[in-house]
């Protein structure tokens, strides 16, 4: 399993708020697809690292969260 995190999306942030996700539980994913908007004194697009089928999502939309809390589970594609 692999877990798309809340990132840092300029050097001084320490938290964020997820304003929608892109995808749903279930979906295939690839590395570099667009998977959720967040708002930080901007609004950013959160990019997946990873490639493969989307199992949990951890929060909720609206939500404020930390830097690097767990957003999203994937299970990976087979190499």
């Amino acid at each position: 399993m692999a877990y798309i995190t809340m990132a840092a999306m300029y050097p001084t942030m320490t938290s964020g708020k997820v304003d929608e996700f892109l995808v749903e539980i279930g979906d295939t994913i690839k590395k570099g697809m667009p998977v959720a908007e967040i708002v930080a004194e901007g609004y950013f697009t959160l990019i997946s690292e990873f490639s493969g089928v989307v199992k949990e999502i951890y929060v909720g939309e609206n939500e404020y969260v930390e830097v690097d809390t767990p957003l999203i589970e994937i299970e990976e594609e087979a190499e």
